[in-house]
């Protein structure tokens, strides 16, 4: 669809669209190299939700819906950056877990997409069912 091609209607939702996209980039204040990345803050959260034997390369790679190589860069920078460890897997020797340090979990504490959190924690009660129901369904949408 081109910038022609969109109706009054349609030019309202894609400004939604960049809006949301706004958002999360307004959320990463910095951008410098140095800096944990979106994709590492990504793998962090995983890493901090789930159970020690779901913190393999593949099953991240698949929850992120990447491929492998960006994903295990970025593990590689993070474990460089003392934020996260790997150790052998114990019922599979060609996998490895993932696992959060001290330091990565402190880096938790300064998630940007935090920032976004609390305010929509701020919006009335009706807002805030609003606004979760249509990102689900959106993502819904998105995954399949």
């Amino acid at each position: 669809m081109t910038g022609g091609q969109l109706d009054a209607f349609a030019i309202s939702d894609f400004a939604a669209a960049v809006l949301m996209e706004r958002i999360v980039r307004g959320a990463y204040e910095t951008k410098n190299s140095s800096e944990i990345q979106p994709l590492q803050w990504s793998i962090l959260r995983y890493l901090d939700r789930c159970a020690e034997d779901r913190c393999t390369l593949t099953l991240i790679t698949g929850f992120l819906g990447l491929t492998h190589a960006p994903v295990s860069r970025a593990v590689r920078t993070m474990r460089d950056r003392g934020l996260v460890r790997q150790r052998s897997h114990p019922r599979d020797a060609r996998s490895t877990i993932i696992s959060l340090t001290d330091a990565g979990r402190d880096a938790l504490e300064l998630d940007p997409i935090r920032k976004i959190a609390l305010l929509v924690c701020t919006l009335p009660d009706a807002d805030r069912s609003a606004i979760k129901r249509a990102l689900r369904s959106i993502s819904v949408d998105l995954s399949s």
